[in-house]
Formats: C-alpha cells, sequence, structure tokens
C-alpha cells in the first residue's frame, strides 16, 4: 500500500509538469463531488437517499478514471501519435458515434449514447479530439508542402497548388463543418456543437503558418456572414425547445410555469446567494423548483448556498488553469504544441462563460455542463484527458529548457 502511495504521490512530483495545474484541478473536482452530493439532496424526497450516495460515489469514479487517463497520458502522450491515418480514424469513429446517439432521445436531444446506468457524450471527447485533429492539418500537412525547387511545368505547379489548399484548408474546414452539421442536424445539440465550432476556429486563428494567412480574413468575414445569416434563419431550423431558450432569455417572465420556469428560478438562486450565500446545503430552490440541480444548473445551487465566495471556487481554479496553458501556448514556439494547449484553454473558458452566462441570464442557455463540477462523466473524462495531454507537452518544454540552460 505504501509503495502505490509513494508512485501516486512521484506522479504529482513529476519533473516538468505543471503543479499550479493539478493544483487548481483538484480543488475543481474536490469541490464539484462536495456540491453534487449538495445539489442532490433537493431530490431524496422523490428519489431517496441513495440518489445523492449515488451521484457522489459516480463522480468520484469518474475522477479516478478520469485521473488515471491523465496520468498514463501526460507520461506517455507524443504528437507523433496523431498523424493523418489516425486523425481520420478518430474523427470518424467520432462522427459514428454522434450519429449513433440517434436512438435515444433525451429531452430534446440525441446527444447521449445509454448504456444500462451509464451514459456517453461523444460530442465532449469530440472537442478533445478535433483539438489534435487540426493540430496535425494546421502544421504537418502544410509543412510536407514544401517546394524544393522549380517545377517543370506549369500543370504540375497547378496541380500542387490544388493538393495543398485541399489537404491544407478545404479538408480541415470541411471536417469542422461536417461536425456542426450533425451536432445540430443529428444531435439537435447546439449549445456542444457551438462550443466545438468556436474552439476548432479559436484553432485555426492560432496557427503561425504564413499559407493560412489569407484563409484567416476570409474565415473571419465567413463567420461573420454564418451569423447574421444565423440570426435570421434560426427560427426556421431550431427545435421548438431550442426557440424556447432565446424566448425565455429575452423575456423569463412570459412563460413562469412554463419554458421559463428552470431559467426563472435559476435566477432567483442568484438573487438569494449574494456575498456568502445561504450557507452550505441551505439552498431552497434545489427543491424540485431547479430540476437536475446537480447538471448544468449546479453553478446556481452554489451560488444560493456560499454565494460569491462559492461561486469564486469555480472562477479562480477555471482561471488559473487558462492562464497557465495560455503562459505555456506562449513560451513554446512548436506550433502544433500551441494549438493544443490554446485549444484546450478556450475548451475551459468557453465551458465557463456559456454555463455561467446561461444560468445567470446574460445568454441563452445551451445546457452545456461546468467542467469538473458538473456531475457527467463524459464531460470529466474528457477534460482530464485535455490536461493529461497539456501536462505532456508542458514537461517536455520544461525538460528541454533544463538541458538548454545546463548546456551554457
Amino acid at each position: 500500500m505504501n509503495q502505490i502511495n509513494r508512485k501516486f504521490s512521484n506522479f504529482f512530483k513529476k519533473k516538468g509538469a505543471d503543479k499550479t495545474i493539478y493544483g487548481a484541478v483538484s480543488v475543481l473536482i474536490c469541490f464539484g463531488i462536495v456540491m453534487i452530493g449538495s445539489a442532490s439532496v433537493g431530490a431524496v424526497s422523490s428519489k431517496g437517499l441513495n440518489f445523492v450516495l449515488k451521484n457522489m460515489g459516480m463522480q468520484a469514479a469518474y475522477a479516478v478514471i478520469g485521473i488515471i487517463a491523465m496520468m498514463i497520458l501526460s507520461k506517455k502522450f507524443d504528437n507523433r501519435w496523431v498523424n493523418h491515418r489516425t486523425s481520420l480514424l478518430v474523427y470518424w469513429i467520432g462522427i459514428a458515434s454522434m450519429c449513433v446517439c440517434r436512438l435515444w432521445r433525451t429531452k430534446g436531444s440525441y446527444a447521449w449514447i445509454h448504456l444500462g446506468p451509464i451514459t456517453i457524450q461523444p460530442a465532449e471527447f469530440m472537442k478533445i479530439a478535433m483539438i489534435l485533429i487540426l493540430s496535425y492539418f494546421l502544421t504537418e500537412t502544410d509543412a510536407a508542402f514544401v517546394v524544393k525547387g522549380k517545377f517543370r511545368t506549369n500543370e504540375l505547379k497547378k496541380q500542387f497548388y490544388k493538393k495543398k489548399l485541399i489537404d491544407c484548408v478545404i479538408k480541415p474546414i470541411g471536417m469542422m463543418l461536417f461536425v456542426a452539421i450533425i451536432g445540430i442536424g443529428v444531435q439537435h445539440d447546439f449549445g456542444s456543437t457551438a462550443i466545438l465550432a468556436a474552439i476548432c476556429f479559436i484553432c485555426f486563428m492560432v496557427t503561425t503558418r504564413p499559407y493560412y494567412k489569407t484563409y484567416k480574413k476570409i474565415i473571419w468575414i465567413a463567420v461573420i456572414a454564418c451569423i447574421v445569416v444565423g440570426l435570421i434563419v434560426a427560427k426556421f431550423f431550431l427545435q421548438s425547445y431550442q426557440l424556447a431558450r432565446i424566448t425565455t432569455w429575452l423575456n423569463p417572465l412570459e412563460n413562469i410555469y412554463g419554458d421559463s420556469w428552470q431559467l426563472l428560478n435559476s435566477m432567483i438562486a442568484f438573487a438569494n446567494g449574494q456575498l456568502f450565500g445561504r450557507g452550505f446545503g441551505n439552498s431552497i430552490q434545489k427543491y424540485d423548483y431547479i430540476s437536475e440541480s446537480h447538471n448544468d444548473f449546479i453553478g446556481a445551487i452554489i451560488y444560493e448556498e456560499l454565494g460569491i465566495v462559492g461561486l469564486a471556487f469555480i472562477i479562480i481554479p477555471t482561471a488559473i488553469i487558462i492562464f497557465r496553458l495560455l503562459k505555456y501556448a506562449d513560451k513554446i514556439q512548436d506550433n502544433r504544441s500551441r494549438i493544443i494547449l490554446t485549444g484546450v484553454a478556450s475548451y475551459f473558458f468557453l465551458h465557463l462563460f456559456v454555463n455561467l452566462g446561461g444560468i445567470s441570464g446574460m445568454i441563452p442557455m445551451t445546457g452545456v455542463p461546468l467542467l469538473l463540477v458538473s456531475y457527467g462523466g463524459s464531460s470529466t473524462l474528457a477534460t482530464l484527458m485535455g490536461i493529461g495531454i497539456c501536462q505532456s507537452i508542458i514537461a517536455r518544454y520544461n525538460k528541454d529548457k533544463l538541458r538548454t540552460d545546463a548546456s551554457y
């Protein structure tokens, strides 16, 4: 037993890894498990005390599995794992998994695979997968098209640049668009799809390869045009429950016993919280006012019970993770590693902004979790895997820096 504890502690003393990130992750996990238990108490009258213990136990189990995956990836991950073949393999497995979700309808969307008591949300894993896939296509693919000398004929030159355009621009953009189409058209999951699209967009903007300079401007224009057109035609393509989220955001008092019920009670929880909250365990809104309060709306329960101080236990560790990842992304010269670090940082930021913005009524609710805090195995596993990959990159950078400094 002592040997196991020694190995586990040695992992966190691993040279090169960012211990501050590990600390912030630990705070979020522990705080999340405690608050999931508190939020689940609201359903004890209908589901029994076992509901609380089950939710806390399951989340702890997800965290343990995720930590093991994080440990393995932080030690073993190598950018060379992600090549053209593995990128396409992972991509199409992800697409197939998202399509399989069509067999199960949950609250108006088809975003989960149900395997008995366990549910899997492929879109969460697809977010991390797309970061890795784009890090390959936006760096290694372009690097492969290096001209050493002159072309014999203009025809060969045209074929070369046509092939480069397809592999370096059209293929990655097409992959991004197809994921978005599956997410909205097949899964009816606008929230996860919007975050996935935003992460892909950020990854594309981060690449420093000169070839993409012109295409970045084109993509900016295309994104703005899509947003404008989307706002105009939204009512013709969005599902009724998705439109209801927009109308309730614009006027939460319009249908207080119908579509606005969840958002209105979440806003009441925020009004009750103030600076220090009602006290741990003293939330009123979790008692059947906010349904599934341990999931996407756990932030409202945290604010009601612990106030701004409680919310700081989410915002500060998440901000630390984002800051540290971006700090290393700025230091590291490798373009591929920079894309991965920035992509994972944007993953954290977008989830925090969209969730807290939605439950507080600042933006329309889209149903995305608070990473490592909300109940959910898929988001927890995907997040910890992403952290493990980033720690591998950070450790390699720090070790290389130590060798370089020692050589002088």
